[in-house]
């Protein structure tokens, strides 16, 4: 389990009012959060959330509700209102605290301490609320498999169709980073040379050496297994829709695949690899630097002073004075 989504109904008779949203979160880390407040006469709102949908459909799903709401005058500054009060209940409590007891529920599959949890938390906006709620513990290769089912729309574009049907891409078999939603950062920041993690989408020819390779690792995940690879290219591909991008990934020797990956993705990556490299980068900017420098003759003027400048001045006064009185002299 690398990961926490924790989705809930609440009913308010007190304040006639449902609140709908989740936590979701690495383990043991600070949980993110979204809800909606919505009054009990815009009840046929509350329909159009299930609890029972995946990550993907129950943001989706908020996300529309939350634009109905805020179509109404002053409903959705309700909403406003619980959000800033859960900030400041999880700051109280301790945001990585709570980010642990919610680890700790969800690996157990303990639902009863998770109403808990939650009902605590509800307490002092309305007490006594009826909770209904739902949580899912995921791998990071789950959350990965399900972003690109989310985002393979946005290849079907004739740009990329013309790419993978390249001679150096046709065949390789294709895989996709390993997504962390909430540490991860874009491709972009991704060079050839840098390791990434992927997943397996399709074998293709490669199939049985993969076999292979996984059973000397002795994989439990089959091809579900997150590999570490290093990137031996990376281009920019245009689409109608945007821009993604195309890298071709070494996972083993002899095994090199391909790619297609959307900026806007969180993917997992070494902090520590990246801030050494940020290092590396800055001494060569450095270095490049100096060496401008050092081939630049640099004139550098004496500062003068206020009583240098008027020394100079009467200087030159008392020699074009001489010149004159010898010019006078000798014209007459």
């Amino acid at each position: 389990m690398d990961l926490y989504f924790i989705k809930f109904k609440a009913t308010s008779k007190g304040t006639a009012e449902v609140i709908v949203g989740y936590f979701f979160g690495k383990v043991n880390n600070v949980p993110e959060f979204d809800f909606v407040v919505i009054p009990i006469r815009f009840s046929d709102l509350i329909d159009e959330i299930n609890i029972e949908s995946n990550l993907f459909d129950f943001k989706e799903q908020l996300e529309k509700v939350k634009n109905e709401l805020k179509k109404q005058s002053g409903v959705y500054d309700i909403t406003l209102a619980f959000l800033s009060y859960i900030n400041n209940m999880l700051n109280r409590r301790g945001k990585i605290a709570v980010g642990i007891e919610f680890s700790t529920a969800v690996k157990n599959d303990e639902t009863d301490v998770l109403s808990i949890l939650i009902s605590n938390l509800l307490e002092e906006w309305s007490p006594k609320m009826d909770v209904i709620l739902k949580a899912e513990k995921m791998m990071l290769e789950e959350y990965s498999a399900m972003s690109f089912l989310e985002i393979k729309e946005d290849f079907a574009d004739e740009q990329v169709a013309n790419v993978y049907s390249r001679a150096d891409i046709v065949d390789l078999p294709e895989v996709f980073p390993v997504i962390d939603p909430i540490n991860g950062t874009s491709i972009t920041k991704f060079d050839v040379g840098d390791r990434i993690y992927t997943v397996f989408l399709n074998p293709g020819k490669y199939e049985n050496k993969l076999k292979e390779f996984l059973e000397k690792k002795e994989s439990s995940k089959g091809f579900f297994e997150a590999l570490e690879g290093v990137i031996l290219s990376k281009e920019i591909v245009r689409t109608k829709t945007g821009t993604l991008y195309l890298i071709k990934v070494e996972i083993a020797e002899g095994i090199v695949a391909k790619a297609l990956v959307s900026p806007v993705l969180k993917i997992l990556y070494d902090s520590g690899e990246f801030a050494m490299k940020k290092q590396r980068q800055m001494k060569e900017i450095t270095k490049e630097s100096q060496s401008k420098n050092a081939g630049t003759i640099k004139v550098e003027i004496p500062p003068t002073t206020g009583g240098e400048l008027i020394i100079s001045f009467l200087t030159t006064l008392l020699i074009v004075a001489a010149i004159i009185i010898i010019m006078y002299i000798f014209m007459r």
